[in-house]
């Protein structure tokens, strides 16, 4: 077994028997505040777009989706990796967690190639993708460009879960304050000086990703570390491969669907317009503005479970868990309050383009994201419960609540409301409201069904044969 540094030995044991909240806190804030602002990063790609035009808007919102599905694949094996890893660390095992590490590199390593061969071929693979053709002939260059990104995005998604396993959450958060910045200086630059246009804003986007990459290459080259590169560390044996992939399949396929998912409804909701694609999704990127600090708390929050779950500390796991519901709660309703106060100001915002002020895209904004706000309330307990089930390994069951909602409570909702009823664009944002308060609630009775199922394997394990 290798030996885990100081640092990391005394971070595992904190986590294992400090005080909880005093946890929560020290590794959950500063990822709450990265993920704050890498939504805001989506925000201001947005607000970029739409400062070009209404139809450039619609088009990033469109290609969002379908880069989500590319980078499904590499996310996925990312989870699973992150997943194991934070087991070994529970269990002080540096030999496996370096294994881990090379291993999931080696295979994202694998999956960039492939990519970077379908680039060349990006027109045709999006209108395979049923794409819509004026999205199409304004899009494929951004989309190209976002191909390399999202390269760039699989080692630094690696390079971010390790360092969020080490508790190293305030490195985390200044690496992507200098990313924000230098993405906002450059988009500034080629949008508003230069009078770019969407491809611009993939160009500002990969360069800045670059301040990342950089350090995750320089962190992953340390010879002496256990969260390192080492290509003798690399296994492509059954019993190193079968974990990552029973754990990574179910996320690569929940990610894909998910945001396969949301590209129909954005097919669907353009029946009512291409406006209100570009609506619902700076709708959608505002509401992340609140959710985006829950995404920080479950990234968090499942490295602490992972780790208690890992040392088979079941009982400090589910404690945690009942922090972290009240956490998000107590953040959703807040939130809450302050966006329906803050929307009419920030969809202005998003209503100013080259062309002057847009009045009717100003409400349609504000009307889309009056009805999903109301639904993020619900959907708070969401990012609770996938820590929980993150720590506990049961990927299936995160699969199977985001299939719920889109298959079951986004598209059937949506194709009611166009179907049955003469209800216009305000259907989408009502199938918003729906399909995330089902979510939240669906998410709380699973978490109760994987606790009460975890404890009877625990209580079996210990009976006496």
């Amino acid at each position: 077994m290798a030996m885990m540094n100081q640092h990391d030995e005394e971070f595992r044991k904190e986590v294992q028997s400090g005080s909880m909240w005093a946890v929560i806190v020290k590794v959950c804030l500063p990822l709450a505040l990265y993920s704050w602002i890498s939504q805001l990063f989506a925000v201001l790609d947005t607000l970029m777009a739409s400062h070009i035009s209404a139809e450039a808007v619609s088009t990033v919102v469109y290609m969002v989706q379908l880069q989500h599905i590319v980078l499904a694949v590499g996310g996925g094996l990312s989870v699973g990796g992150s997943i194991l890893v934070s087991h070994a660390y529970g269990r002080g095992d540096g030999r496996q967690i370096r294994t881990i590490v090379s291993t999931t590199m080696a295979l994202c390593a694998v999956l960039s190639l492939i990519i970077i061969l379908f680039i060349p071929f990006t027109p045709a693979v999006l209108r395979l993708a049923g794409t819509p053709e004026v999205f199409v002939a304004m899009g494929s260059t951004y989309f190209a460009i976002t191909l390399l990104g999202i390269i760039a995005q699989f080692f630094i998604t690696i390079y971010i879960s390790c360092e969020r396993c080490r508790g190293r959450s305030r490195k985390i958060l200044a690496l992507n304050m200098s990313v924000v910045i230098i993405k906002l200086c450059l988009t500034a630059l080629f949008v508003y000086v230069l009078d770019g246009s969407i491809v611009s804003i993939a160009l500002a986007t990969l360069l800045s990703y670059l301040v990342i990459l950089a350090s995750a290459l320089k962190s992953f080259t340390r010879k002496d570390d256990d969260f390192s590169f080492s290509l003798h560390s690399v296994s492509f044996r059954k019993n190193v491969l079968k974990p990552i992939f029973v754990l990574s399949v179910p996320s690569m396929i929940e990610k894909a669907s998910f945001s396969a998912g949301k590209a129909m409804v954005n097919k669907m909701a353009a029946n009512y317009g291409t406006e209100v694609v570009g609506a619902a999704g700076i709708s959608n990127n505002m509401s992340g503005l609140l959710t985006g600090i829950e995404v920080g708390i479950e990234d968090g929050g499942s490295s602490i479970e992972g780790q208690l779950y890992g040392s088979g500390n079941l009982d400090r796991a589910v404690r945690v868990y009942h922090r972290l519901l009240i956490s998000v709660a107590a953040i959703g309703l807040t939130g809450f309050v302050l966006m329906r106060l803050l929307s009419s100001p920030i969809a202005h915002l998003f209503s100013l383009s080259r062309g002057g002020y847009d009045p009717a895209f100003h409400q349609m904004i504000i009307t889309l994201f009056h009805y999903e706000l109301t639904g993020c309330v619900m959907l708070s307990f969401s990012y609770a419960g996938f820590a929980l089930l993150l720590g506990l390994g049961r990927t299936k069951a995160i699969l199977f609540i985001n299939a719920a909602r889109i298959f079951i409570f986004r598209l059937p909702v949506i194709m009611f409301f166009q179907n049955m009823t003469d209800i216009g664009y305000e259907a989408v944002g009502m199938t918003m409201a729906i399909s995330n308060t089902s979510t939240g609630i669906l998410t709380l009775l699973i978490c109760a069904l994987a606790i009460a199922s975890e404890r009877k394997k625990l209580s079996a394990s210990r009976t006496p044969l």
